[in-house]
This record gives structure tokens, C-alpha cells and sequence, in this order.
């Protein structure tokens, strides 16, 4: 009896591991202008970006607005020290390029 509920509690904690593992990555940046990400505007504010493989998803914290977007996610040689957005100007507007996840080696392009 004891052997069962050993292997029971051991399936139970591989599965949650695993499941734990393949859970999509979540990060938080800030933006201090209005920027946009493809047709979207997002206002200054905090935000969570969720990464998926080659959609990510960004919501607004204050509203929960989301919004999704397909995206380049790559890895870097190092970690990034701090969380940085990078834009440039198109047309007159900013347009976020690529964001740079602090702690991480993560590199999330839009094109």
C-alpha cells in the first residue's frame, strides 16, 4: 500500500513539474510614452508580456486589455541587466522594435 501511494505522489509531482515547465514565461516592463506594437497603441504604464513561441501577449495592468502579436523571440549570448524597450520613429510615431527582458537572456523583436 505504502509503495502506491509512493509512486502516485512521485506521477503527481513529475506531471506538475512538467507542467510548470512547458507554462509560458511571463515578464512586466514599463512604458513612459505612448508607443505602438503593429496597429495597437499602447498608452504609458506598466504591462505583462506573456511569450508563446512566436506570439506574445501584452496587457495592460491597470485595464487588462490585451492585445496579440506575432513576434521574434530570441535568446542573447548574456543576460540583460535591466528590462529595455527600444523603439524607433516611424511615420512620426514610435514604434517599440524589440524588448529586452532584465535577469534574462530573452530578446522578443516585432517587426
Amino acid at each position: 500500500m505504502k509503495t502506491k501511494i509512493a509512486c502516485i505522489a512521485v506521477l503527481l509531482a513529475s506531471g506538475l513539474l512538467t507542467a510548470i515547465a512547458n507554462a509560458d514565461q511571463s515578464y512586466r516592463f514599463t512604458l513612459s510614452n505612448t508607443s505602438q506594437i503593429g496597429n495597437a497603441e499602447l498608452r504609458p504604464g506598466d504591462y505583462k508580456l506573456i511569450v508563446d513561441g512566436p506570439k506574445v501577449v501584452v496587457t495592460e495592468i491597470t485595464t487588462g486589455k490585451s492585445i496579440e502579436v506575432e513576434a521574434k523571440v530570441e535568446s542573447a549570448d548574456k543576460k540583460f541587466a535591466a528590462t529595455e524597450v527600444h523603439t524607433k520613429l516611424v511615420d512620426g510615431v514610435s514604434q517599440i522594435s524589440e524588448i529586452r527582458i532584465g535577469g534574462s537572456t530573452t530578446r522578443v523583436s516585432f517587426n
